[in-house]
This record gives structure tokens, sequence and C-alpha cells, in this order.
């Protein structure tokens, strides 16, 4: 493994058995900390967590003259998997050098019945 300052820093916080960089990192995330790469150094954070959201947002990302039939076939395999359409956003032209594509945002719902 690369010894990054991200990496050794993380192993100076944690002794955790791990295979790869992502194993410690994901650990250090559970326990409340994260990576600051701007100041290049992990922090913690003990501030409770709040409920999760509810919603599903997903991006759609495509050649601007296939972004809605892409979106739309987002949206129908979501429906009949129970999820309820709440937004659709316009498409949005990126910038350049990508300006031939563009992107749809869609957030559902969770309509079904986990009792």
């Amino acid at each position: 493994m690369k010894r990054t300052k991200k990496y050794s820093e993380a192993c100076e916080i944690l002794t955790f058995p791990h295979r790869t960089q992502d194993e410690i990192y994901s650990e250090l995330n559970r326990l409340g900390w994260f990576w600051d790469s701007k100041k290049r150094e992990w922090l913690r954070d003990d501030t409770p967590a709040k409920e999760a959201t509810q919603l599903i947002r997903i991006r759609v990302w495509a050649a601007t003259d296939k972004v809605d039939q892409a979106a739309d076939l987002f949206i129908e395999t979501a429906v009949d998997n129970g999820l309820r359409l709440i937004e659709k956003s316009s498409p949005y032209v990126c910038r350049p050098p990508n300006q031939k594509d563009s992107r749809v945002y869609l957030t559902f719902e969770d309509v079904t019945d986990n009792s």
C-alpha cells in the first residue's frame, strides 16, 4: 500500500487489521472520523447523527439528446420497484469541455411497506 499522509495518519489513529486502505478508512468513518483534504488531517466529529433521509436521489448524466430518455428509464424501473417519483429536474447542460452532456436530477420516495 502506498504510504500517503492520509494512510499514515490513519494508521497512527487506529490499530486495525486491514488488507486495503479503504478498510481502515471505512472503520475510521464508522467511528466518527473524517479526512479533511484541505487541512490534510483526520478530524473527529462527535455531533450526534441525524435521522437518515427517506428520499432516494439520483443524478442521470448522459449526452444531451439522450438524458431525458435515460432518466425516464430510471423512473420506470424505480416506479415498478415501489418508489414514487417526487421530482424530476429539467436538464442542466454541463460546462465546457462537457457541454454536449446534460444532467437530470431525480428524487424518489420509498412507498413500499417494510414493516
